[in-house]
């Protein structure tokens, strides 16, 4: 089996990966596209047939689309959005939605197996907006940028606002301001509530 994996989170890559190795037991090679860069230095990716592709929708970049339709069009199982718990869902091409599926963030490991190994009900593809042009998917107010991203994943991962400022050349207070926009996109209204959040890009 091969699967694509589109998006910057490197953990959630290889957790796919190994889920959907227990889950069929046979051996799955991990493809992973991280950005625009990596679509033009790696073109022959995209004229590869992938049996499972992921998009990672807190990292994804939407200069990666105009290469992407062919692509989720010929997947051979599933497209598979990974979106935030609180977000208002993808808009995708409407030949899309009979194989498409979204997954949460903090989906129990046991029902993301359950979701990837049943068939796509078409109920469920009703949630999903769709249209008849081939369109970026919607930017959700919850997507981070890969800056932002870096941000959290080093935060989650123990470093210091004052470490993160110094590595990344910034002023302490550009990263607070950046820490606040972002829990105000997510809806976070509580200390508990980002503490969580981080705590699913630390792991």
């Amino acid at each position: 089996m091969v699967i694509l994996f589109i998006g910057a989170d490197n953990f959630w890559a290889e957790g796919v990966r190994h889920i959907l190795e227990e889950t069929y037991s046979e051996s799955v090679k991990l493809v992973s596209i991280h950005n625009a860069c990596d679509s033009v230095n790696h073109n022959a990716l995209f004229y590869r047939r992938y049996d499972f592709v992921f998009i990672d929708m807190m990292s994804y970049v939407p200069a990666l689309y105009g290469n992407l339709y062919n692509i989720l069009k010929n997947a051979k199982e599933k497209i598979v959005f990974i979106q935030p718990s609180n977000s208002t869902g993808v808009n995708i091409h409407s030949t899309l939605v009979s194989k498409s599926i979204t997954i949460s963030r903090y989906m129990a490991i046991e029902l993301l197996k359950v979701k990837l190994m049943s068939p796509c009900v078409c109920k469920e593809n009703d949630l999903i907006p769709h249209n008849h042009y081939q369109s970026s998917f919607k930017r959700s107010k919850a997507i981070m940028n890969a800056f932002e991203l870096e941000v959290i994943r080093s935060i989650s991962a123990g470093a210091s606002v004052k470490d993160v400022a110094i590595r990344m050349n910034k002023s302490d207070k550009t990263i607070y301001q950046l820490l606040s926009r972002i829990k105000m996109r997510m809806g976070i209204k509580s200390k508990h509530e980002f503490l969580y959040f981080l705590s699913s890009f630390g792991s």
